[in-house]
């Protein structure tokens, strides 16, 4: 009884910390040609597109969108605590006509890319940070910026040559797989709807994750980019300003945690992946 009231208390009070941060936090709304509505059985996934690293593939995803592709398809590679991995199948080596996608794993570092810092170093690069909302990270000796594999990330999957991306995608579900970092075309993330995705079915571990048809696979029902929905229904989804003072407050509070439960400091580091970065929505006009 004693153990569950301290949690209780301790719970109480970072959750108390975490709603004043809130109230404090910038907000910009997410640009309705950059915000996909994908709609499971399960529920609806809220994604912020990142044309900034990965235009090409971008592109070829919204006009899969526009052209209704993913329709009725379903996730059906989905391994507990990695990846759930939705599309036709292309991956797995089923065919289709989608022109291949060149690899776009970083993007040369120029003055002009917003970058707010995390730590440096850190384990998998020389710095991480957010840029315009995403988590990502960047080495000013080689030139160069990537986003990074966090939960909730959006990647396109491909074969082992660089350049095989084309239709099927993946959203990172479990611990950050940062190993990944440079080596996939990441596009996106999830900014609302990460419990729908945790619901997607898993396939067995034996069989590497993979759902055989007569499974049964979690639907994507439609996927729909927000510009193309009627004003009066469209979502206003509003996300984190990881460029404003608040944001980077934010990030400093949680690198230095003098919370009085902790009897041994923390070492102040942070990893860019346990950085809160979920967004709101709005409205559904």
């Amino acid at each position: 009884m004693r153990m569950k009231t301290l949690l209780l208390l301790l719970s109480c009070s970072f959750w108390a910390t975490h709603v004043h941060a809130q109230d404090e936090t910038e907000w910009r709304a997410v640009d309705p040609e950059r915000l996909v509505v994908m709609t499971l059985d399960a529920g609806v996934v809220f994604l912020e597109l990142n044309s900034t690293f990965a235009p090409a593939t971008v592109t070829q995803f919204k006009r899969l969108v526009r052209e209704g592709f993913y329709d009725g398809l379903s996730f059906y590679r989905v391994i507990e605590g990695f990846v759930a991995q939705g599309g036709d199948g292309s991956d797995m080596g089923n065919a289709n006509s989608e022109p291949t996608i060149k690899g776009e794993f970083e993007r040369k570092l120029t003055a002009s890319l917003p970058f707010t810092s995390v730590q440096k170093p850190d384990m998998f690069a020389a710095e991480t940070g957010f840029s315009d909302g995403f988590a990502a990270a960047r080495d000013p000796r080689e030139g160069t910026a990537w986003l990074t594999h966090c939960p909730g990330t959006l990647a396109m999957a491909r074969l082992n040559e660089a350049d095989t991306s084309s239709t099927d995608f993946y959203i990172v579900i479990g611990q950050a797989p940062r190993y990944l970092d440079r080596n996939m075309n990441i596009f996106g993330r999830v900014v609302l709807g990460m419990d729908i995705v945790q619901r997607i079915r898993r396939g067995a571990a034996s069989e590497g994750g993979m759902l055989s048809e007569t499974d049964t696979r979690t639907a994507i029902t439609s996927v729909r980019i927000a510009a193309d929905i009627a004003p009066s229904e469209r979502p206003a989804v509003e996300v984190m300003d990881t460029d404003s003072a608040a944001f980077a407050a934010m990030l400093e509070s949680r690198r230095h945690r003098v919370h009085e439960f902790f009897q041994h400091t923390p070492a102040p580091v942070l990893d860019v992946c346990q950085v809160p970065n979920a967004g709101r929505l709005l409205s559904a006009n």
